[in-house]
């Protein structure tokens, strides 16, 4: 299977990061509401493969329990990146990056998450069966609980299947879920436990320092981070002053003050809007379009600069002026609370990617993914809560 990139990496192990902190809460309950009624075909063959993670088959009722009450219902995408939900995904061109990968359709986007998601559990999964992994007993009860509050949700008079088709865009069967409830909070149990200690990491999947070390050297420039002071102007005779107050401050502190002082914004004196701490270089990239970020990530850079780059936005030039408190490095952080450091915890994502990619093959059946695509007949009047 072809090493997937960087990128690509860093999105999954965010995602898995994201879904690992599940403890007292209900995934999806959230978004109850949001997909409207989907129209599914009478011959809905459910023992149909879609995808196939290693000696694993994903039918397709499974393949699309995930994708529906999941991947869609993860994210607000209808108000935040004006997702149509009244509308089939497939047929919507995607406008939004994801990581510098550019996808054609919503339907494609959402298809990639459901098969990370899926790779993820499958594997994790697999792993703590074969060494017989214990696994915590809330894990049950986090089943449980999710299921109550769907009947509670749901009421008598609703059947099971009509409520998810109403509530979620596809008729999943409770038998169906209890099989990715499962899935997914066994998963993310053994996910959350290897990731949290670096000894459980190196029995199931294996590594150490030096294995850490070398990966970390590999991918230095997606793993590290810097801590920096930011403000910028509009690059106008108005503000040259101010620009260049700024460019010349003598420390931190009266960087500081400077910021407060131009923007006349008290959430920069009672939230100080102007530090950011451990940034990944790669965020640094969404927050300015300028220069900055190549400035930041050189070896050479140092506590104590100040650099300054003109960008555009919105049709104007502004100008970014950076201190840097910390120069650009690990992330050294502790994870959670555990002895696993925020730069180990990213370069088990690396290691996983490895390890997935040598052992567990991933391949997306062709006829499953069409007729799952057909399948999705989305009526004018689908309603979206």
């Amino acid at each position: 299977m072809a090493q997937k990139s960087n990128k690509e990496v860093k999105k999954e192990r965010e995602k898995a990061s994201r879904k690992a902190a599940y403890v007292g809460s209900l995934i999806g309950l959230a978004v109850v509401g949001i997909i409207g009624i989907i129209i599914w075909t009478v011959n809905f063959t459910p023992n149909l493969t879609v995808l196939t993670v290693g000696d694993y088959e994903v039918k397709r009722d499974l393949y699309t329990c995930v994708y529906y009450y999941d991947t869609m219902a993860s994210d607000n995408w209808a108000d935040k990146y004006q997702y149509d939900l009244a509308k089939d995904p497939y047929k919507q061109s995607y406008e939004y990056y994801a990581d510098g990968v550019k996808y054609d359709t919503w339907g494609d986007y959402f298809e990639k998450l459901t098969n990370d998601t899926l790779r993820l559990l499958i594997v994790m999964n697999d792993i703590a069966d074969k060494n017989g992994y214990t696994y915590k007993e809330e894990v049950q009860d986090h089943i449980d609980a999710e299921l109550a509050s769907i009947e509670e949700e749901k009421g008598t008079t609703t059947s099971f299947k009509e409520y998810m088709l109403t509530n979620y865009g596809a008729p999943i069967t409770k038998k169906v879920l209890v099989r990715y409830l499962e899935l997914y909070y066994k998963g993310m149990d053994f996910y959350k436990a290897i990731t949290e200690s670096k000894a459980l990491f190196n029995k199931y999947i294996g590594g150490n320092s030096s294995s850490f070390e070398k990966a970390y050297r590999e991918n230095a420039d997606e793993i590290d981070v810097v801590t920096f002071r930011y403000y910028f102007l509009a690059a106008t005779k108005d503000n040259a002053a101010k620009i260049e107050a700024l460019k010349h401050a003598g420390s931190e502190k009266e960087f500081k003050a400077l910021c407060n002082r131009y923007a006349k914004d008290e959430n920069y004196t009672k939230n100080d809007k102007s530090l950011y701490q451990n940034m990944s270089l790669q965020r640094i990239n969404s927050l300015s379009k300028s220069e900055i970020s190549k400035l930041l990530s050189s070896e050479k850079s140092k506590a104590g600069d100040i650099y300054a780059a003109n960008g555009e936005m919105d049709g104007k030039t502004y100008t970014d002026i950076i201190y840097v408190v910390k120069a650009r490095g690990k992330d050294t952080s502790a994870y959670k609370d555990s002895d696993v450091k925020q730069w180990e915890f990213k370069v088990m994502g690396i290691l996983l990617e490895q390890f997935y990619d040598t052992n567990y093959h991933l391949e997306v059946s062709s006829k499953g993914m069409e007729v799952f695509k057909k399948s999705m007949i989305i009526p004018e009047d689908s309603i979206a809560q």
